[in-house]
């Protein structure tokens, strides 16, 4: 794991991910694998597919503010490697 005094934390609070879920559940939803330093190909193609928005819909929440991330169990894979 890299130290983080070892990178620049300038835009981190502006370009973060919130406080709607977890760094934690934001990389397993989206494919990226922290210890292996490697992440899933082709996310890019999920989203501007709009795969991701009609996947997502069913978790908006109530009060208008985004995805409920605590109820997706969805893990991106990327669909050509594993038989998209």
């Amino acid at each position: 794991e890299v130290d983080r005094s070892a990178w620049d934390h300038a835009e981190e609070e502006r370009y973060g991910v919130g406080k709607a879920r977890t760094t934690k559940k934001f990389y397993e939803t989206f494919g990226i694998d922290v210890k292996k330093k490697k992440t899933e190909h082709n996310l890019c193609e999920f989203v501007q597919t709009g795969i991701m928005h009609r996947d997502f819909m069913k978790y908006l929440r109530k009060d208008g503010m985004g995805v409920d991330y605590d109820k997706i169990t969805y893990r991106f894979k990327d669909p050509k490697k594993n038989g998209g």
